[in-house]
């Protein structure tokens, strides 16, 4: 009945259709960057901390008003996921945070690589309490990407083990990625992967983190010989990798010998008395010297001496504090003892 009397008064029909058009337009407008900036405003430690996030959460709350696709969803997660830990959120986010991955549970399935990435980032940042309702959607993130290993990129593998390591020390473990991960390496590492050292880097950081253990990392010990043969490690970057390598005691004598002879190829001269180079050559002669001898006497002649030079070397640590009561004690100790105190 109401169509056929509509029919009778076409202009109405059509002002009708472009009123709901554009109420429908309105709606799908969704206030992502008013929320940033809400988000933004929240600073650990302000005095207005309660206030500025009851203000996010009321924008939130009028977000989730609206119909909302994956991409929202995302998007909305990853901006929840920049509030500090000490803003009002903490005390939310059971409300609103279980709503947001309440609802990005039942889609991710269809996600893509990318948006699978995305939200295990939202994972490791969300601040939520519901630790069943994250696991599992860890569990199908974490599957359907080792599903789809052959088809990611290096670069968003490394990604993938960033998060899974990071997540790892909260709670929620998938060391068989990791394994995988190093399975798909073998096949890829000289043909279809474009690999940079700092990349490597990363993903020596991230299995040391998710204390994942197996002999297959001598894949990567052996890439990094083959990186530093083909001249792709400069001295500083084979400082960071033999850094990494020897603190994780993830390492080979060979990869150390080679990035030993990189950084030997820098003088000392050149790194300050204060940087974080020599701080970090420091470190790397005190626990070969000392917690892995056998390893240190493994080295080739060049790279032994420039170890030496390293430990005969100054550095100093402007950031540490010096007039505390461990430093009082320690001088007060080698008074008494005939050293110089300074």
């Amino acid at each position: 009945l109401k169509v056929s009397v509509m029919a009778l008064w076409p202009g109405r029909w059509v002002r009708t259709c472009r009123r709901l058009a554009t109420v429908r337009q309105f709606s799908s407008q969704i206030d992502f960057a008013g929320l940033n900036s809400a988000i933004g405003d929240v600073k650990a430690g302000d005095l207005l901390v309660a206030q500025k996030g009851a203000a996010v959460w009321k924008r939130v709350d009028s977000i989730l008003q609206q119909e909302l696709d994956v991409e929202d969803l995302l998007t909305l997660a990853t901006a929840l996921s920049r509030l500090p830990v000490e803003s009002d959120g903490r005390v939310i986010d059971t409300l609103h945070v279980r709503e947001v991955l309440g609802r990005i549970l039942p889609v991710v399935d269809g996600m893509s690589s990318e948006q699978q990435i995305a939200v295990l980032a939202a994972l490791r940042y969300l601040p939520a309490k519901d630790f069943r309702l994250r696991q599992e959607i860890f569990d199908v993130v974490t599957v359907q990407l080792q599903k789809k290993g052959v088809e990611l990129s290096f670069a968003q593998y490394v990604t993938v083990l960033d998060h899974l390591a990071s997540l790892a020390v909260r709670g929620p473990r998938y060391p068989s990625l990791f394994v995988n991960f190093l399975s798909i390496f073998a096949e890829k590492a000289d043909s279809g992967w474009d690999i940079q050292p700092f990349q490597v880097l990363t993903v020596l950081k991230a299995f040391s983190k998710a204390e994942v253990v197996t002999e297959k990392l001598r894949l990567l010990h052996a890439y990094v010989e083959d990186m530093v043969e083909s001249g792709a490690v400069h001295p500083n970057m084979a400082i960071h990798l033999c850094h990494t390598m020897v603190c994780t005691r993830q390492f080979s004598v060979e990869a150390i010998n080679a990035l030993l002879s990189v950084a030997c190829k820098t003088p000392l001269s050149t790194y300050g008395d204060d940087s974080y180079l020599m701080k970090a050559l420091k470190t790397i002669e005190c626990i070969l010297r000392v917690d892995l001898p056998q390893t240190y006497s493994n080295l080739a002649p060049r790279q032994m001496q420039f170890l030496n030079s390293v430990r005969d070397a100054h550095y100093a640590d402007r950031e540490m504090s010096w007039n505390t009561a461990t430093t009082y004690q320690v001088k007060h100790f080698l008074a008494n003892h005939g050293f110089e105190a300074q």
